[in-house]
């Protein structure tokens, strides 16, 4: 009897060690809007950050171990983000891709820096979102980088003296950009004749761009996604206004929202982290691999994603442990070649990268220059 007990202690020590075995992976988590109105924005970082965990498993995986990723939905509420961190910190995660956007990412942070938890955003462009904690980090330029590029474009390229802006007083994103070019605007000797205020999302924009018309300016840089940016392009014709139109990141893709008048854009400019044009072996072995994956070129926001997966998994390999202080302290030492460029950190933890203003041609989006730091 005791012979046979003692067999079965063994047999059921070595299933027990080999279902450990078996569930032996690197856990990370990922926070997204995969629904709601930011959703096209959490789906594109989300199809990035798949594909280069797809391709580090398919060698070897990291730290000899399949990476798990599990990937939880805020619809782009901060309090939705919140709960979807506290569920993937419970559930053993070594490290964060995410949020996407950055009001969520702001109350993430928050309670990642608490927790010590190794943390990278591929898109969250607010100042404030790294300055939670030293274990934060994004893929992203800033929005106070991007404003004042817009703002340089608008004086040097398009002798504009005059400009005016466009954005929503509610949202952190906006409010940023608008801050930053105003600024910038201003230091570069350029009068700001008008900086109207509206919600993101609204259905008449009207009457501020009517404001903005009858101020007169060169350019108008519009602090919104591109959805709501595609409509004010619309309503800036019906009351007149003819001003050159500028964006930020947020206007990935606005050409979709457009493509029944894509003369709209003849006017337009924008400020981008990624372009297929003239790319390194890595952006375009990126690009072709994506394209196989998914049937279509890749976007800025789908380039963050993998850049920001690449960054974390890396630094997660150099550390040779998911212990979150080696972790943190490989995130602070990153020099990779990603596909939106050589990637270093400040010591901000903020990105040193290149930057790109496109413009349209026949409703495509074009480089017209990048600026390297």
């Amino acid at each position: 009897m005791k012979k046979i007990i003692s067999t079965l202690l063994v047999l059921a020590l070595a299933l027990g060690l080999c279902s450990v075995a078996m569930a032996d992976t690197v856990k990370i988590g990922g926070i997204a809007p995969l629904t709601g109105a930011v959703s096209v924005y959490g789906l594109l970082v989300k199809d990035g950050v798949d594909l280069y965990v797809d391709e580090v498993n398919a060698n070897g995986g990291v730290l000899g171990q399949q990476v798990e990723i599990t990937w939880l939905d805020d619809i782009g509420d901060a309090v939705e983000a919140t709960n979807a961190y506290n569920q993937l910190a419970s559930s053993g995660i070594c490290a964060l891709i995410g949020p996407v956007t950055t009001t969520p990412t702001l109350a993430v942070g928050t309670r990642a820096a608490e927790d010590r938890m190794p943390m990278i955003t591929a898109s969250a462009t607010a100042y404030d979102v790294t300055s939670a904690g030293d274990n934060i980090f994004r893929a992203c330029f800033l929005d106070p980088y991007q404003a004042e590029l817009m703002a340089q474009f608008a004086k040097e390229n398009l002798e504009a003296t005059k400009v005016a802006v466009l954005y929503d007083n509610t949202n952190d994103y906006s409010i940023g950009l608008q801050e930053s070019f105003v600024a910038k605007a201003q230091e570069l000797g350029m009068e700001v004749v008008a900086s109207e205020s509206a919600v993101e999302g609204d259905a008449d924009y009207t009457p501020q761009l009517s404001k903005i018309a009858d101020a007169e300016p060169d350019a108008v840089f519009i602090c919104y996604y591109y959805e709501t940016a595609a409509l004010v392009l619309r309503q800036s014709v019906d009351v007149g206004l003819e001003s050159w139109m500028l964006g930020a990141d947020g206007w990935t893709n606005i050409q979709m929202q457009l493509e029944d008048d894509l003369s709209l854009l003849d006017k337009s400019a924008y400020c981008d982290g990624f372009s297929t044009e003239g790319g390194s072996e890595v952006t375009d072995a990126f690009v072709a691999s994506f394209e196989a994956k998914y049937g279509t070129a890749p976007a800025l926001f789908n380039a963050l994603g993998y850049d920001a997966a690449k960054i974390m998994l890396t630094a997660i390999e150099n550390a040779g442990t998911t212990e979150a202080e080696a972790v943190i302290e490989q995130l602070k030492a990153t020099d990779i070649e990603g596909v939106t460029g050589h990637i270093t950190f400040n010591d901000h933890n903020d990105p040193i990268k290149s930057a790109f203003i496109k413009g349209f041609e026949n409703g495509e989006p074009t480089v017209i220059t990048r600026i390297d730091p």
